[in-house]
This record gives structure tokens, sequence and C-alpha cells, in this order.
């Protein structure tokens, strides 16, 4: 399911479930904007799955409502580009496809 197919707000537990994935280009778009919006108390890392997509767990999501760390970034971001590029999979089938060793560039 697409991020812009979750009903908002998103509980924790749900959020604890799943994991967002989506492309390095979109990786990068927003590390622009958290650059420029985010917080540096909450720094989105994400890993790289061995598809070459990234992920974070969707529990960052609780970060971008009313209050949270990212709001500003969410605010300041194309939400619906953004919510149309993620993915939103299991986090059963996310661990499947991360790399059993770091992967170096």
């Amino acid at each position: 399911m697409l991020l812009s197919g979750m009903a908002f707000p998103v509980d924790i537990e749900t959020c604890r479930r799943h994991a967002l994935v989506f492309s390095p280009a979109l990786a990068s778009r927003l590390a622009e904007i958290h650059a420029e919006h985010g917080s540096q108390n909450c720094v989105p890392v994400p890993i790289r799955l061995t598809d070459g997509r990234l992920m974070l767990s969707a529990d960052i999501l609780t970060e971008i409502g009313p209050g949270g760390l990212l709001e500003s970034m969410w605010q300041n971001c194309d939400q619906q580009a953004v919510m149309d590029g993620v993915d939103v999979l299991p986090m059963g089938e996310v661990i499947a496809l991360m790399p059993s060793a770091p992967l170096r560039e």
C-alpha cells in the first residue's frame, strides 16, 4: 500500500509493524528538506535494502504531526508527492530485504 492510502493519524502499534520503503531519489529530496526544515534532535537515517530501495521504520510518522520533531519538515515538503512515493510494507517483508552485513559504498 502507498503511504497516501493510510488513514492519519496512525497509531504507534500500526507504525511499529510497518516500514516505509522509497527510492534513493526521494531519500535525497527528503534529506534536502530535512537540512532546511528538520530537527537535529530527529535525523532519519534510512537503511539501504538489497534491491536498492531505502527504508525507515514507520514509527517516524509519529514525528510529522502537530508538535512532532519533523512537523516543520512535513509542512514544507510536497506531501502528496511523498505520500505517493512511499510504500508501506509489513516489517517482516522488509526485514527479508535487509543486507546480512552492512553494504559499503
